[in-house]
Protein backbone atom coordinates (compact mmCIF):
# COMPACT_ATOMS: atom_id res chain seq x y z
CA UNK A 1 0.00 0.00 0.00
CA UNK A 2 2.88 2.65 1.03
CA UNK A 3 4.52 1.37 -2.26
CA UNK A 4 1.62 1.84 -4.52
CA UNK A 5 1.06 5.42 -2.35
CA UNK A 6 4.30 6.58 -3.17
CA UNK A 7 4.46 5.75 -6.61
CA UNK A 8 0.98 7.24 -8.03
CA UNK A 9 1.19 10.46 -5.65
CA UNK A 10 4.64 11.14 -7.21
CA UNK A 11 3.90 10.58 -10.84
CA UNK A 12 0.48 12.19 -9.85
CA UNK A 13 2.34 15.60 -8.54
CA UNK A 14 4.61 15.91 -11.95
CA UNK A 15 2.47 15.44 -13.78
CA UNK A 16 -0.08 18.45 -12.25
CA UNK A 17 3.25 20.62 -12.16
CA UNK A 18 4.01 20.04 -15.66
CA UNK A 19 0.92 20.57 -16.61
CA UNK A 20 0.18 23.79 -14.67
CA UNK A 21 3.24 24.98 -16.84
CA UNK A 22 1.05 24.08 -19.92
CA UNK A 23 -1.62 26.02 -18.35
CA UNK A 24 -0.12 29.28 -18.40
CA UNK A 25 1.64 28.84 -21.40
CA UNK A 26 -1.48 28.22 -23.26
CA UNK A 27 -4.11 30.18 -21.71
CA UNK A 28 -8.17 30.51 -23.02
CA UNK A 29 -9.21 33.65 -24.53
CA UNK A 30 -13.24 33.74 -24.46
CA UNK A 31 -13.14 35.75 -27.61
CA UNK A 32 -10.66 33.47 -29.68
CA UNK A 33 -11.98 30.33 -28.22
CA UNK A 34 -9.58 27.47 -28.97
CA UNK A 35 -8.09 28.78 -32.76
CA UNK A 36 -5.11 30.46 -30.50
CA UNK A 37 -4.31 26.89 -28.73
CA UNK A 38 -3.58 25.26 -31.90
CA UNK A 39 0.30 24.64 -31.71
CA UNK A 40 2.66 22.10 -31.30
CA UNK A 41 2.13 19.36 -28.78
CA UNK A 42 5.63 18.25 -28.88
CA UNK A 43 6.88 20.75 -26.04
CA UNK A 44 9.47 19.36 -23.88
CA UNK A 45 7.08 19.88 -20.96
CA UNK A 46 4.25 18.13 -22.42
CA UNK A 47 5.96 14.93 -23.94
CA UNK A 48 8.33 14.43 -20.63
CA UNK A 49 5.47 13.64 -17.99
CA UNK A 50 3.84 11.68 -20.76
CA UNK A 51 6.87 9.33 -21.05
CA UNK A 52 7.02 8.97 -17.77
CA UNK A 53 3.36 8.07 -17.09
CA UNK A 54 4.09 5.62 -19.72
CA UNK A 55 7.20 3.60 -17.90
CA UNK A 56 5.55 3.78 -14.76
CA UNK A 57 2.95 1.71 -16.46
CA UNK A 58 5.10 -0.26 -18.40
CA UNK A 59 6.38 -1.60 -15.61
CA UNK A 60 3.68 -2.56 -13.53
CA UNK A 61 2.37 -6.25 -13.03
CA UNK A 62 -1.07 -7.88 -12.38
CA UNK A 63 -3.23 -4.88 -13.67
CA UNK A 64 -6.15 -7.14 -13.92
CA UNK A 65 -7.15 -10.34 -15.60
CA UNK A 66 -6.95 -9.05 -19.39
CA UNK A 67 -3.42 -8.12 -18.49
CA UNK A 68 -2.36 -11.12 -17.34
CA UNK A 69 -3.55 -12.77 -20.18
CA UNK A 70 -1.70 -9.87 -22.26
CA UNK A 71 1.34 -10.72 -20.87
CA UNK A 72 1.42 -14.26 -21.21
CA UNK A 73 0.05 -14.19 -24.81
CA UNK A 74 3.07 -12.14 -25.55
CA UNK A 75 6.05 -13.99 -23.57
CA UNK A 76 4.71 -17.31 -24.86
CA UNK A 77 3.81 -15.39 -28.88
CA UNK A 78 -0.06 -16.87 -28.24
CA UNK A 79 -2.22 -14.67 -30.42
CA UNK A 80 -5.05 -12.81 -27.53
CA UNK A 81 -6.72 -10.13 -30.04
CA UNK A 82 -9.53 -11.15 -32.14
CA UNK A 83 -7.74 -10.69 -34.91
CA UNK A 84 -7.36 -6.74 -34.71
CA UNK A 85 -4.29 -6.33 -37.16
CA UNK A 86 -3.17 -3.16 -36.11
CA UNK A 87 -2.64 -4.23 -32.61
CA UNK A 88 -1.39 -8.10 -33.83
CA UNK A 89 1.57 -5.70 -35.76
CA UNK A 90 2.43 -3.70 -32.83
CA UNK A 91 2.89 -7.25 -30.74
CA UNK A 92 4.54 -8.87 -33.75
CA UNK A 93 7.00 -6.22 -34.32
CA UNK A 94 7.89 -6.05 -30.60
CA UNK A 95 8.50 -10.15 -29.98
CA UNK A 96 10.09 -10.04 -33.42
CA UNK A 97 13.10 -7.81 -31.42
CA UNK A 98 12.64 -10.63 -28.32
CA UNK A 99 12.00 -7.13 -26.25
CA UNK A 100 10.92 -7.85 -22.43
CA UNK A 101 6.95 -7.22 -22.43
CA UNK A 102 7.45 -3.99 -19.62
CA UNK A 103 9.33 -2.48 -23.16
CA UNK A 104 6.12 -3.52 -24.76
CA UNK A 105 3.28 -2.15 -22.44
CA UNK A 106 5.65 0.99 -22.08
CA UNK A 107 5.07 1.88 -25.76
CA UNK A 108 0.89 1.27 -25.26
CA UNK A 109 0.60 3.19 -22.17
CA UNK A 110 2.44 6.15 -24.22
CA UNK A 111 -0.01 5.64 -27.36
CA UNK A 112 -2.84 5.99 -24.64
CA UNK A 113 -1.71 8.51 -22.34
CA UNK A 114 -0.39 10.51 -25.45
CA UNK A 115 -3.63 10.27 -27.70
CA UNK A 116 -5.62 11.39 -24.62
CA UNK A 117 -3.95 14.31 -24.48
CA UNK A 118 -3.87 15.21 -27.91
CA UNK A 119 -6.83 15.35 -28.23
CA UNK A 120 -7.44 18.60 -26.32
CA UNK A 121 -4.33 20.06 -27.87
CA UNK A 122 -6.01 23.24 -28.87
CA UNK A 123 -7.12 23.02 -25.19
CA UNK A 124 -4.25 22.93 -23.35
CA UNK A 125 -5.43 25.31 -21.05
CA UNK A 126 -7.45 22.30 -19.28
CA UNK A 127 -4.58 19.94 -18.50
CA UNK A 128 -3.93 20.55 -15.01
CA UNK A 129 -7.44 19.44 -15.00
CA UNK A 130 -7.28 16.33 -17.53
CA UNK A 131 -4.03 15.14 -15.13
CA UNK A 132 -6.33 15.52 -11.82
CA UNK A 133 -8.88 13.74 -13.00
CA UNK A 134 -7.23 11.22 -15.20
CA UNK A 135 -5.72 9.77 -11.83
CA UNK A 136 -8.53 10.62 -9.31
CA UNK A 137 -11.26 9.32 -11.44
CA UNK A 138 -9.15 6.08 -11.87
CA UNK A 139 -9.36 6.63 -15.69
CA UNK A 140 -6.44 4.86 -15.96
CA UNK A 141 -7.31 1.59 -13.86
CA UNK A 142 -9.06 0.37 -17.36
CA UNK A 143 -6.42 1.04 -20.11
CA UNK A 144 -4.21 -1.40 -19.39
CA UNK A 145 -6.43 -3.84 -19.07
CA UNK A 146 -8.71 -3.98 -21.34
CA UNK A 147 -5.79 -2.81 -23.70
CA UNK A 148 -6.90 -3.35 -27.44
CA UNK A 149 -10.35 -1.37 -26.46
CA UNK A 150 -8.55 1.04 -24.47
CA UNK A 151 -6.36 1.96 -27.58
CA UNK A 152 -9.32 1.63 -29.91
CA UNK A 153 -10.98 4.60 -27.27
CA UNK A 154 -7.74 6.69 -27.51
CA UNK A 155 -7.73 6.48 -31.33
CA UNK A 156 -11.41 7.55 -31.17
CA UNK A 157 -11.22 10.20 -28.64
CA UNK A 158 -8.70 12.70 -31.37
CA UNK A 159 -11.36 11.88 -34.00
CA UNK A 160 -14.61 13.46 -32.00
CA UNK A 161 -13.25 16.70 -32.67
CA UNK A 162 -13.66 16.18 -36.84
CA UNK A 163 -17.43 15.62 -35.64
CA UNK A 164 -17.59 19.39 -34.99
CA UNK A 165 -15.26 20.50 -37.72
CA UNK A 166 -17.56 18.29 -40.09
CA UNK A 167 -14.61 16.84 -41.63
CA UNK A 168 -16.28 13.00 -42.31
CA UNK A 169 -13.43 11.74 -44.24
CA UNK A 170 -10.90 12.27 -41.50
CA UNK A 171 -13.32 11.03 -39.10
CA UNK A 172 -13.67 7.93 -40.80
CA UNK A 173 -10.17 7.39 -41.17
CA UNK A 174 -9.45 7.84 -37.66
CA UNK A 175 -12.97 5.11 -36.80
CA UNK A 176 -10.87 2.61 -38.93
CA UNK A 177 -7.43 3.10 -37.47
CA UNK A 178 -9.72 2.67 -33.99
CA UNK A 179 -11.20 -0.39 -35.38
CA UNK A 180 -7.58 -1.78 -36.48
CA UNK A 181 -7.26 -2.05 -32.68
CA UNK A 182 -10.70 -3.34 -31.19
CA UNK A 183 -13.56 -4.56 -33.66
CA UNK A 184 -16.33 -3.46 -31.48
CA UNK A 185 -15.40 0.54 -32.04
CA UNK A 186 -16.84 -0.20 -35.79
CA UNK A 187 -20.18 1.50 -33.89
CA UNK A 188 -19.02 4.56 -33.58
CA UNK A 189 -19.53 5.61 -37.33
CA UNK A 190 -22.84 6.10 -36.95
CA UNK A 191 -22.18 8.53 -34.62
CA UNK A 192 -21.06 11.24 -36.87
CA UNK A 193 -24.20 11.83 -38.55
CA UNK A 194 -26.13 12.06 -35.28
CA UNK A 195 -23.86 14.68 -34.11
CA UNK A 196 -22.63 16.57 -36.77
CA UNK A 197 -25.65 19.02 -37.57
CA UNK A 198 -24.10 21.08 -34.70
CA UNK A 199 -27.77 20.51 -32.87
CA UNK A 200 -27.78 20.37 -29.18
CA UNK A 201 -29.48 16.90 -28.26
CA UNK A 202 -28.88 17.99 -24.30
CA UNK A 203 -29.71 21.71 -23.83
CA UNK A 204 -32.61 20.62 -21.60
CA UNK A 205 -31.69 20.74 -18.16
CA UNK A 206 -35.20 19.31 -17.49
CA UNK A 207 -34.87 16.45 -20.10
CA UNK A 208 -31.60 15.31 -18.55
CA UNK A 209 -32.93 14.95 -15.54
CA UNK A 210 -35.70 12.81 -16.27
CA UNK A 211 -33.28 10.53 -18.36
CA UNK A 212 -31.46 10.31 -15.25
CA UNK A 213 -34.13 8.64 -13.53
CA UNK A 214 -35.62 6.97 -16.59
CA UNK A 215 -31.76 5.47 -16.48
CA UNK A 216 -32.29 4.08 -13.27
CA UNK A 217 -35.66 2.91 -13.54
CA UNK A 218 -34.44 0.70 -16.62
CA UNK A 219 -31.22 -0.36 -14.58
CA UNK A 220 -34.02 -1.49 -11.59
CA UNK A 221 -35.21 -4.19 -13.90
CA UNK A 222 -32.05 -4.57 -16.33
CA UNK A 223 -32.49 -8.87 -15.76
CA UNK A 224 -35.77 -8.89 -16.64
CA UNK A 225 -35.18 -6.60 -20.04
CA UNK A 226 -31.88 -7.85 -21.20
CA UNK A 227 -33.21 -10.91 -22.42
CA UNK A 228 -35.56 -8.98 -24.84
CA UNK A 229 -32.91 -6.92 -26.50
CA UNK A 230 -31.82 -10.27 -28.09
CA UNK A 231 -31.87 -9.25 -31.67
CA UNK A 232 -30.05 -5.47 -30.99
CA UNK A 233 -27.30 -7.85 -29.39
CA UNK A 234 -27.64 -9.97 -32.44
CA UNK A 235 -26.54 -6.82 -34.89
CA UNK A 236 -24.24 -5.65 -32.96
CA UNK A 237 -22.12 -8.96 -33.14
CA UNK A 238 -22.61 -8.44 -36.62
CA UNK A 239 -20.99 -5.19 -36.76
CA UNK A 240 -18.34 -6.15 -34.01
CA UNK A 241 -16.60 -8.50 -36.19
CA UNK A 242 -20.03 -11.52 -35.97
CA UNK A 243 -20.59 -14.73 -33.62
CA UNK A 244 -17.28 -16.50 -33.92
CA UNK A 245 -15.56 -13.74 -32.23
CA UNK A 246 -18.07 -12.51 -29.87
CA UNK A 247 -20.64 -14.87 -30.22
CA UNK A 248 -20.98 -16.11 -26.27
CA UNK A 249 -19.48 -12.67 -25.08
CA UNK A 250 -22.84 -11.12 -26.38
CA UNK A 251 -25.02 -13.40 -26.21
CA UNK A 252 -27.94 -12.58 -23.65
CA UNK A 253 -27.06 -15.47 -21.42
CA UNK A 254 -23.30 -14.80 -21.73
CA UNK A 255 -24.22 -11.16 -20.52
CA UNK A 256 -26.23 -12.90 -17.43
CA UNK A 257 -23.96 -14.67 -16.59
CA UNK A 258 -21.02 -11.47 -16.71
CA UNK A 259 -22.21 -10.15 -12.89
CA UNK A 260 -19.19 -9.35 -10.67
CA UNK A 261 -20.36 -8.84 -7.32
CA UNK A 262 -18.95 -4.77 -6.90
CA UNK A 263 -16.52 -4.71 -3.66
CA UNK A 264 -16.69 -0.69 -4.39
CA UNK A 265 -18.38 1.81 -1.67
CA UNK A 266 -21.48 3.22 -2.25
CA UNK A 267 -20.19 6.26 -0.80
CA UNK A 268 -18.20 7.05 -3.69
CA UNK A 269 -20.82 6.09 -6.75
CA UNK A 270 -23.74 8.02 -4.99
CA UNK A 271 -20.83 11.33 -4.73
CA UNK A 272 -20.35 10.82 -8.29
CA UNK A 273 -23.69 10.88 -8.56
CA UNK A 274 -23.98 14.26 -6.78
CA UNK A 275 -21.07 15.63 -8.89
CA UNK A 276 -22.93 14.56 -12.35
CA UNK A 277 -26.14 16.11 -11.33
CA UNK A 278 -24.88 19.31 -10.48
CA UNK A 279 -22.64 19.12 -14.05
CA UNK A 280 -26.34 18.58 -15.26
CA UNK A 281 -27.86 21.67 -13.53
CA UNK A 282 -24.21 23.50 -14.60
CA UNK A 283 -24.97 22.35 -18.24
CA UNK A 284 -26.39 25.67 -20.44
CA UNK A 285 -23.87 28.06 -18.08
CA UNK A 286 -20.91 25.22 -19.75
CA UNK A 287 -22.02 25.80 -23.09
CA UNK A 288 -22.58 29.13 -23.16
CA UNK A 289 -19.60 30.20 -21.78
CA UNK A 290 -16.97 27.90 -23.84
CA UNK A 291 -19.77 28.35 -26.91
CA UNK A 292 -18.51 25.84 -29.43
CA UNK A 293 -19.85 22.97 -31.45
CA UNK A 294 -16.81 20.88 -30.34
CA UNK A 295 -18.13 21.55 -26.30
CA UNK A 296 -21.49 20.30 -27.61
CA UNK A 297 -20.70 17.23 -29.23
CA UNK A 298 -18.09 16.62 -25.81
CA UNK A 299 -21.14 16.83 -23.82
CA UNK A 300 -23.70 14.74 -25.45
CA UNK A 301 -20.94 11.89 -25.35
CA UNK A 302 -20.95 12.60 -21.63
CA UNK A 303 -24.68 12.21 -21.23
CA UNK A 304 -24.97 9.46 -23.60
CA UNK A 305 -22.10 8.07 -21.18
CA UNK A 306 -24.00 8.63 -18.04
CA UNK A 307 -27.44 7.39 -18.97
CA UNK A 308 -25.97 3.85 -20.03
CA UNK A 309 -23.53 3.29 -17.32
CA UNK A 310 -27.28 4.04 -14.88
CA UNK A 311 -28.71 1.95 -16.76
CA UNK A 312 -27.16 -1.02 -15.86
CA UNK A 313 -26.62 -2.32 -12.63
CA UNK A 314 -23.15 -2.37 -10.96
CA UNK A 315 -21.29 -5.47 -12.19
CA UNK A 316 -22.19 -6.12 -15.40
CA UNK A 317 -18.50 -6.12 -16.90
CA UNK A 318 -19.23 -7.30 -20.08
CA UNK A 319 -22.73 -5.41 -20.41
CA UNK A 320 -20.93 -1.80 -19.95
CA UNK A 321 -18.25 -2.81 -22.38
CA UNK A 322 -19.69 -1.53 -25.62
CA UNK A 323 -20.49 1.44 -24.00
CA UNK A 324 -16.84 2.53 -22.18
CA UNK A 325 -16.27 4.48 -25.36
CA UNK A 326 -18.77 6.92 -23.54
CA UNK A 327 -17.31 6.70 -20.20
CA UNK A 328 -13.68 8.94 -20.70
CA UNK A 329 -16.24 12.13 -21.32
CA UNK A 330 -16.84 12.12 -17.46
CA UNK A 331 -13.48 12.82 -17.13
CA UNK A 332 -13.51 15.33 -19.55
CA UNK A 333 -16.65 17.11 -18.43
CA UNK A 334 -15.19 17.11 -15.05
CA UNK A 335 -12.10 19.46 -16.43
CA UNK A 336 -13.97 21.35 -18.91
CA UNK A 337 -16.13 21.98 -15.26
CA UNK A 338 -13.34 22.16 -12.75
CA UNK A 339 -12.07 25.10 -15.35
CA UNK A 340 -15.26 27.26 -15.41
CA UNK A 341 -15.74 27.00 -11.70
CA UNK A 342 -12.30 28.69 -11.04
CA UNK A 343 -12.77 30.79 -14.13
CA UNK A 344 -16.42 32.63 -13.30
CA UNK A 345 -15.25 33.17 -9.73
CA UNK A 346 -18.76 33.63 -7.98
CA UNK A 347 -18.73 32.42 -3.81
CA UNK A 348 -21.08 29.56 -4.70
CA UNK A 349 -18.70 28.32 -7.67
CA UNK A 350 -15.78 28.45 -5.11
CA UNK A 351 -17.34 26.50 -2.84
CA UNK A 352 -18.06 24.03 -5.43
CA UNK A 353 -14.74 23.85 -6.77
CA UNK A 354 -13.07 23.57 -3.49
CA UNK A 355 -15.23 20.21 -2.67
CA UNK A 356 -15.11 18.68 -5.82
CA UNK A 357 -11.67 18.94 -5.70
CA UNK A 358 -11.74 17.90 -1.79
CA UNK A 359 -14.28 15.17 -2.91
CA UNK A 360 -12.03 13.60 -5.75
CA UNK A 361 -8.27 13.90 -3.47
CA UNK A 362 -10.38 11.55 -1.01
CA UNK A 363 -11.76 9.18 -4.16
CA UNK A 364 -8.42 9.21 -5.29
CA UNK A 365 -6.48 8.49 -1.60
CA UNK A 366 -9.05 5.67 0.07
CA UNK A 367 -9.23 3.40 -3.09
CA UNK A 368 -5.32 2.73 -2.55
CA UNK A 369 -5.40 2.90 1.06
CA UNK A 370 -8.46 0.09 1.23
CA UNK A 371 -7.65 -1.85 -1.35
CA UNK A 372 -6.35 -5.25 -0.80
CA UNK A 373 -2.98 -6.97 -0.92
CA UNK A 374 -4.33 -9.35 -3.48
CA UNK A 375 -5.94 -6.39 -5.91
CA UNK A 376 -4.91 -4.85 -9.07
CA UNK A 377 -5.11 -1.92 -8.11
CA UNK A 378 -2.08 -1.55 -6.05
CA UNK A 379 1.42 -0.81 -7.99
CA UNK A 380 3.34 -3.92 -8.25
CA UNK A 381 6.74 -3.82 -10.48
CA UNK A 382 6.73 -6.64 -13.02
CA UNK A 383 10.47 -7.37 -11.55
CA UNK A 384 8.85 -8.56 -8.05
CA UNK A 385 7.06 -11.12 -10.06
CA UNK A 386 8.79 -11.99 -13.25
CA UNK A 387 10.55 -15.42 -13.62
Amino acid sequence: MLQSLFIYTSLFGVMMVFSLITHHRHRYSKSLGANQQNDSIWKIYIIFPLILFAIVFGMRYDVGTDHLDYLYGYKDKIKVSKGEPLFDLITNIFQGLNLHYAYYFTFIAFIQVFLFFYAFKNEKYIYPFLVFFLFTNHEWVFWMNGIRQALALCVWLVAVRYIAEKRVWTYLSLCVVSILFHYSSAILIILYPILSNSKDYFRSIKQQIILIVAAFAIQTYFVFLLPKAGEILNLYKIVIGGGKAYGKTYGVEGLLKSYIESKGTNLVYYSKILINIIVILYSKNLKDFFNNNYFKVIYSLFFIGLFTNYMIPVGFISVTRPFVYFYIFETVIYAFFAYYLIKVRTPQNQAMFIGMITLFIGIFFSAIIVASEESSFLFKFYFDFDN
